[in-house]
């Protein structure tokens, strides 16, 4: 991908906070929120910058967990699931990112350009498996019946770790006990793997 933003990336100058009134409780309340001109800015400048290098094409990925992060003028109406969370599948996050960064791009260049916004679903799953997936896969599957079968283990996740190494973590560790909510395992900002994408992406300067 020329650019990639993750959920991660919401912070320093990609990061804003809004106040907004809880319509449940009435209550003012303070979030944080994606800083939409910093992305469509960001955006517009790989863009142009991979013009200058003669290539009129590119693919920018963003993550469907940022639709957390827009702003609540982008969020109402949108329905929320019994934990308060947004049902993603109804936010169309893919349109409203298009039609910003089109409008984003005639103003900063003077010109139009046609951007195709693809909201992957389901088909990202149907393409062939790569040998690494087969053998997590069969690593995994057969990880569950050792669990039950010779550790006589119940309410754990099959996982692995180093070389495909069984670990069995108790669901207890997975669940935040006081909503039962899975906890959410962020990738750590400027690790090696966070970094990854910074080394991929379009250089722009």
């Amino acid at each position: 991908a020329c650019l990639a933003i993750s959920v991660e990336d919401v912070e320093g100058d990609y990061a804003t906070e809004e106040t907004i009134t809880n319509p449940a409780t009435g209550q003012e309340e303070t979030r944080k929120i994606m800083n939409m001109d910093k992305l469509m800015d960001r955006s517009v400048r790989t863009m142009i910058k991979r013009e200058e290098q003669g290539k009129e094409f590119g693919v920018i990925v963003v993550a469907e967990g940022l639709a957390e992060y827009l702003p609540h003028s982008y969020l109402e109406g949108i329905p929320r699931d019994d934990h308060g969370h947004i049902a993603i599948s109804q936010i169309n996050l893919c349109q409203i990112l298009t039609k910003h960064l089109s409008a984003a791009y005639e103003t900063a260049t003077g010109k139009t350009r046609k951007i195709n916004g693809l909201q992957l679903g389901y088909e990202s799953r149907c393409t062939q498996p790569t040998a690494f997936d087969v053998m997590l896969g069969s690593q995994l599957g057969v990880g569950a019946f050792r669990a039950l079968v010779e550790e006589g283990l119940d309410g754990v996740m099959v996982s692995v770790k180093n070389q495909f190494d069984l670990r069995y973590v108790p669901f207890e560790e997975l669940v935040d006990p006081e909503n039962l909510v899975t906890v959410v395992r962020y990738i750590k900002t400027n690790s090696d793997f966070h970094k990854l994408a910074r080394y991929l992406e379009q250089d722009i300067d």
